[in-house]
C-alpha cells in the first residue's frame, strides 16, 4: 500500500477509497497508516465516525508516532471515545513529546511550571500531508468538553506536579526544532527556553546567557522575544554591535508589525 497515494486520495476529497487504504496500510502494520486511519474515525472521513475505534489506532501507532500519542492525551482529557483520565494524559502526553512532538513539549513545559493539566491550543495533529496541528476555536468550547466538579477538578490537579527541572527539560526540547517545524510553536519554544535563564526556571539564574538566548529568538522572528526586549531588557539590544545581526532583528520585528495589520 502506497501511503503517498492514500494521502493524496485524501487531500482529493476521496474519503472512503483514501480511508480504505489508510486501513490496509494499518493492516500491514504501517503505523502511520494507522494513525492516519484513527484520524478518519475520529472526525468521520471516508467512514463513520467512531471515537472509540479511532483510540484503539492511535494506541497502535503511539508506539513510534508522536502525533497519535498527543491525540489520545486530548482524547482522554476531554473524554473522547473514551473515560476521562488525567493520568494517561500525562503519560500520552510523555509519550508524544520524547517522539518529538513540539505541542507536547510545550503542553508539558508549562503544565509542569504551573503544577496542573490546562486546555491545550492545539486539540488534534494531523499528518495528511504531514505533521499539522488543528487548534481550538477561539473562546469556544471544545466539543464533549464539560463542566466538571470539585472532584473531577482535584483529579485533574493531582496528574500532574510543579516540576521546574522537568519544565525546563521540555522547554530545551522544543527550542531545538528549527523555526520551519511549525514555526509559531518553534518560536514558542525557544522564548520560553530563554525566559527559562532569565527567571530561573528549573536552571541557575542567568540573566546574560538568557538575553543572549533571547536575542536569538527574536532575531528568528519571535514576537514574544522582541516584545521582551523592546519593554524589559532594551539595553540588551543596544549592546548588541554586530550590525548584520541587529539588522536581522529590525528585520523580525517590521515583519511582524506587517503582520499584525
Amino acid at each position: 500500500m502506497d501511503v503517498k497515494t492514500a494521502k493524496v486520495l485524501f487531500l482529493d476529497g476521496k474519503y472512503v477509497d483514501a480511508a480504505r487504504m489508510f486501513r490496509e496500510g494499518a493492516a500491514d502494520g504501517d503505523a502511520e497508516c494507522a494513525h492516519n486511519y484513527g484520524y478518519c474515525l475520529l472526525h468521520g472521513y471516508g467512514v463513520e465516525r467512531d471515537e472509540s475505534l479511532a483510540k484503539s489506532f492511535f494506541v497502535f501507532a503511539s508506539r513510534t508516532v508522536g502525533e497519535a500519542a498527543y491525540n489520545l492525551a486530548v482524547m482522554y482529557l476531554h473524554g473522547t471515545g473514551v473515560a476521562r483520565d488525567y493520568r494517561k494524559v500525562v503519560e500520552y502526553m510523555n509519550d508524544a513529546a520524547d517522539l518529538g512532538v513540539i505541542e507536547a513539549q510545550l503542553y508539558l513545559g508549562i503544565a509542569h511550571t504551573m503544577g496542573e493539566l490546562f486546555e491545550p491550543d492545539a486539540v488534534c495533529l494531523s499528518l495528511i500531508p504531514f505533521h499539522k496541528a488543528e487548534y481550538r476555536p477561539e473562546g469556544n468550547m471544545i466539543e464533549g468538553e464539560i463542566e466538571v466538579d470539585g472532584e473531577d477538578e482535584a483529579r485533574r490537579a493531582s496528574a500532574i506536579k510543579q516540576d521546574l527541572t522537568e519544565a525546563f527539560y521540555r522547554f530545551r526540547q522544543a527550542a531545538a526544532h528549527p523555526d520551519d517545524y511549525v514555526e509559531e510553536m518553534a518560536l514558542k519554544g525557544k522564548y520560553l527556553y530563554a525566559r527559562c535563564f532569565i527567571d530561573g526556571v528549573g536552571v541557575d539564574f542567568d540573566r546574560d546567557r538568557g538575553n543572549a538566548l533571547m536575542l536569538f529568538a527574536a532575531s528568528e522572528g519571535s514576537q514574544e522575544a522582541l516584545y521582551y526586549l523592546s519593554t524589559e531588557a532594551p539595553y540588551v539590544l543596544d549592546r548588541v554591535k554586530d550590525k548584520k545581526f541587529l539588522e536581522k532583528i529590525k528585520k523580525a520585528e517590521r515583519l511582524g508589525r506587517s503582520h499584525e495589520r
